[in-house]
């Protein structure tokens, strides 16, 4: 039985070396290259899936959508590897900054809540945006079934965008200020623009009926 226990302790280290990536943690210009790939492959395959859903072709979807993960995983993997072997790295452009912060914002819970503390030292240092650790935060919490904090979370059922349940409405947009987020009726208006849809946001709003609309979304 220790035999057998050992055998897969020691493909479970074989596995994470396989997918573990080596990092130059002081070759700036690696990472910042590396960085500029992940946005495009990131941008690129998010634009395929919004191109396909147009069609409404369910097999297209699905086949865009597991290219997706796909990339998601691998830009994981990178970001992963970087922040563990090198921390944060110092010196680079918002752009890249707020690119480590998409790959974290689009990686499952689990992953999301181990980087979320390194996120947010960087956002009380002012190096990342604060609204980006907003969008992250309510993300989470959502996918927790709690109220998000700052509304910046919604789920869209065909042509109707609902704005997810949100904790003490009425200091909204006092707390979206200090994130630097537009006030909620500019956020909801860029939501029709963006989405073509109706955007419903009912202050009283059940955990649970969000969560039902969440279900027939998927």
């Amino acid at each position: 039985m220790l035999k057998k226990i050992f055998y897969f302790f020691l493909l479970f280290l074989a596995f994470n070396r396989a997918n573990a990536q080596d990092v130059q943690c002081y070759d700036g210009l690696a990472i910042s290259q590396k960085l500029k790939m992940i946005r495009e492959a990131d941008q690129e395959i998010r634009a395929k899936l919004i191109k396909e859903m147009a069609t409404k072709n369910p097999e297209a979807m699905k086949k865009v959508a597991l290219e997706m993960k796909t990339s998601d995983r691998q830009n994981q993997l990178y970001i992963a590897s970087l922040l563990d072997q090198c921390g944060w790295p110092k010196g680079l452009s918002a752009i890249e900054n707020n690119t480590i912060f998409l790959v974290i914002d689009h990686a499952d819970t689990a992953y999301m809540s181990k980087y979320f503390p390194v996120l947010k030292k960087q956002a009380d240092m002012g190096i990342v945006a604060k609204s980006d650790l907003a969008t992250l935060q309510d993300r989470m919490l959502l996918r927790s079934g709690k109220k998000q904090v700052f509304g910046t979370q919604t789920i869209k059922n065909g042509q109707v965008v609902t704005v997810w349940p949100i904790e003490n409405p009425d200091g909204l947009d006092n707390r979206r200020n200090q994130m630097g987020l537009t006030p909620m009726n500019e956020y909801i208006e860029l939501l029709k623009k963006n989405y073509q849809s109706e955007v419903i946001w009912d202050k009283d709003l059940p955990i649970e009926a969000a969560q039902e609309k969440m279900r027939k979304k998927n």
